[in-house]
């Protein structure tokens, strides 16, 4: 019984030292800072102290909550706060920035330098935004194979070009002018009707074999005779020679000429 207290004691001695180890961890990530927060309470700082009145002085003349020239209203972000939820109105005040469109030549223009300093805060704002959201691809819709999609991967599943899709509507478009965006694709009840019914149809096209099953754009019993037969005779046509005797009677000739069983023996 000593001997086991002695043995147990290196083992607890271990798991209080790496308690210890992992509260010290803990300890040292809650008091880190955050590199992109403190980043953005810096750029939030400046934009109220440095931005906000170059804004005030060159910008809300035109773009305030009452004007709104072009649809811009450049009023309302009071904070950064507000500017994360419109950052895209932000990337046409870069372009109009870029293009000296903003403000324009009639009106009061900024110095070189402030020009340059608004262009580069709202570049930092942008690029602090776009890596706080890195990863994120944003709300995401649940969506379906287009008609072309499902017809074509049906084609290739099955080896037979069925296409089931020519009693769907037809896919809309998006903003886009892409038919395979997700916003695009709805799904009615007749649609999902329609799916069922082609479900029905594709495996009415299906042939039971002794080893599986086949494919075939066929769905009767006797089509599928016949187009076995059609397969055979095909396979035939390729090893024979046909003669035509003059009268519409074709006669078969030499039916084993590309057929050899066995190894083959050089001739004498």
């Amino acid at each position: 019984m000593f001997l086991l207290k002695r043995l147990a004691m290196p083992r607890l001695f271990v798991l209080i030292i790496a308690a210890k180890w992992l509260t010290l961890c803990f300890s040292a990530i809650s008091l880190a800072v955050d590199p992109l927060q403190d980043q953005s309470s810096r750029l939030a700082e400046q934009y109220i102290a440095n931005v906000r009145p170059l804004m005030q002085q060159f910008c809300l003349n035109c773009h305030s909550t009452a004007m709104q020239e072009g649809d811009l209203d450049l009023e309302r972000f009071a904070t950064t706060s507000e500017m994360r939820r419109d950052t895209k109105a932000w990337l046409g005040v870069v372009e109009m920035l870029d293009n000296g469109e903003m403000p324009p030549k009639e009106s009061k223009q900024p110095t070189p330098q402030q020009r340059q300093q608004l262009r580069d805060w709202v570049k930092r704002f942008l690029d602090s935004e776009a890596l706080a959201n890195a990863g994120d691809p944003g709300p995401t819709v649940l969506r379906r194979l287009n008609n072309a999609e499902y017809r074509y991967t049906l084609r290739d599943l099955t080896g037979v070009d069925l296409d089931p899709t020519r009693e769907f509507p037809s896919d809309s478009a998006a903003g886009e002018g892409f038919t395979n965006a997700g916003n695009a694709l709805s799904m009615s009840p007749a649609l999902l009707s329609k799916y069922f019914d082609a479900g029905k149809k594709i495996a009415s096209h299906a042939v039971l074999l002794p080893t599986g099953f086949r494919f075939s754009e066929f769905n009767t019993q006797r089509d599928w005779t016949d187009e076995a037969l059609a397969k055979i005779r095909d396979f035939y046509r390729q090893r024979v020679d046909v003669v035509e005797l003059g009268n519409g009677t074709p006669v078969v000739l030499n039916l084993y000429r590309h057929c050899q069983i066995g190894p083959a023996k050089s001739a004498l």
